[in-house]
């Protein structure tokens, strides 16, 4: 295989930007292996000499953290099934039924994409203490249970699918619920892994809204968990803090190496047929 004589120049900044992206994870593994003294004489050097389990042993000893795991479990699990839910459903009524402002209604849908958190944070916060909802774990999954990017993605996943075989299923007397089922579905499996996949990885990671609901140590979640090892007064415990890190990051990160080839492949799809 023939290769320009100046690509050597983007394999470089590739190198150099893969590096930069992976410095602070290693880093924060490493950490999680060396004592006090050694983190702050180290400095930003990734080499663990004498590597040690204690920050390991600190958190298991000092935390729930099989607790804290099944909290994030339970919500990104709620989170990821309603995002998909909704997603599928409504991409498949934006592109296979007849809706009027359909173009209208997507646009709106995206829209919402460009929206940021803080400007609905306060209503919905507010939405959920009248309801009741506050340290509850539904409470923290509720707002979250339709999202504009899932719908965008799934609907231009859905739109390299011919109209032609929902519209013959339907002559035949199919319903939309079956045509969804049997006929698109399988077609966007790949993409609706992917964004299940994103929508748990999302919801898994998340730290702010989690902090504004829930109150009580027990109710906590993985990450924010972390705020346990970090006292500004007293001193934060780095190498405890960098090993429940590790520990919150080691399930999104197998879920994304796993389902990699069809998170990638959705986005690449989503610029197809605009």
């Amino acid at each position: 295989m023939k290769t320009n004589k100046g690509e050597w120049k983007y394999h470089v900044i590739l190198i150099i930007s893969v590096a930069l992206l992976f410095y602070p994870l290693i880093y924060m593994v490493t950490t999680s292996f060396k004592t006090l003294n050694q983190i702050f004489s180290a400095g930003l050097n990734l080499i663990t000499t004498n590597p040690t389990m204690e920050n390991y042993h600190t958190v298991f000893s000092s935390l729930s953290v099989g607790k804290f795991l099944i909290n994030s479990l339970i919500i990104a699990l709620i989170v990821m099934s309603c995002k998909i839910i909704t997603s599928v459903l409504a991409a498949y009524a934006l592109v296979f039924m007849d809706l009027k402002h359909s173009n209208l209604l997507f646009n709106l849908f995206t829209i919402s994409m460009f929206i940021p958190f803080s400007v609905i944070m306060i209503p919905n916060f507010l939405t959920l203490s009248k309801l009741g909802l506050m340290n509850t774990l539904l409470g923290v999954a509720l707002p979250q249970f339709a999202d504009a990017m899932g719908i965008y993605r799934i609907r231009q996943a859905m739109r390299t699918i011919p109209k032609s075989l929902v519209e013959a299923a339907r002559i035949d007397g199919t319903g939309h619920f079956t045509s969804l089922r049997r006929i698109v579905f399988p077609l966007v499996k790949p993409s609706v892994v992917a964004m299940c996949i994103f929508f748990f990885i999302n919801s898994w990671n998340e730290y702010i809204w989690p902090m504004l609901i829930l109150k009580r140590e027990e109710m906590y979640t993985i990450t924010l968990a972390l705020q346990v090892f970090l006292d500004t007064e007293s001193g934060s415990a780095w190498g405890s803090s960098m090993a429940l890190a590790s520990i919150a990051t080691l399930v999104p990160m197998v879920l994304y190496i796993l389902a990699q080839r069809q998170i990638i492949g959705t986005f690449m799809q989503s610029g197809v047929k605009e």
